[in-house]
């Protein structure tokens, strides 16, 4: 079956196609859900490991692998908010597809002070990581007051 026919398929049936290692995989909302909260799963526990490393000052480096990870999650978490995946057990709030192009920005937002940590524990520089872990929680923070019902 073409592609296109499978997506097709899936959308009639409420799921959305996603490529997983070059194939077209269909995917329901629950399915949706599920990824979206393992990526935010991968922000809390990678922004408390870069804690630890502000925390102790001593091994800026230390912040590098947790920073790429939240880096490269938020470069992939949108592909998780399909239209129709706003139901189910989610905090994700409507306004998430009601403006679609704030939440995008919020999510490169994200990944470029994700990058800018990364980059402060690679030089090594304690002050630069400390500051860089404060803009990047300031982001998780303007994402959430939006985008996240409590």
């Amino acid at each position: 079956m073409a592609t296109w026919h499978k997506a097709l398929l899936a959308a009639a049936l409420g799921l959305t196609m996603v490529s997983v290692g070059g194939l077209a995989v269909a995917q329901s909302a629950d399915d949706h859900i599920k990824a979206r909260k393992d990526g935010f799963q991968v922000f809390r526990t990678s922004a408390g490991a870069i804690k630890k490393v502000v925390d102790d000052s001593a091994a800026p480096a230390g912040a590098v692998a947790p920073a790429e990870a939240i880096a490269q999650q938020a470069a992939r978490q949108l592909q998780h908010f399909p239209p129709g995946s706003d139901q189910g057990k989610t905090k994700a709030k409507p306004e998430i597809w009601a403006n679609w192009a704030q939440f995008e920005a919020n999510m490169k937002d994200l990944e470029m002070k994700a990058t800018a940590v990364a980059a402060a524990g690679k030089a090594g520089d304690a002050a630069a990581l400390k500051a860089a872990f404060g803009a990047m929680g300031g982001a998780c923070g303007t994402c959430h007051k939006a985008f996240r019902a409590d």
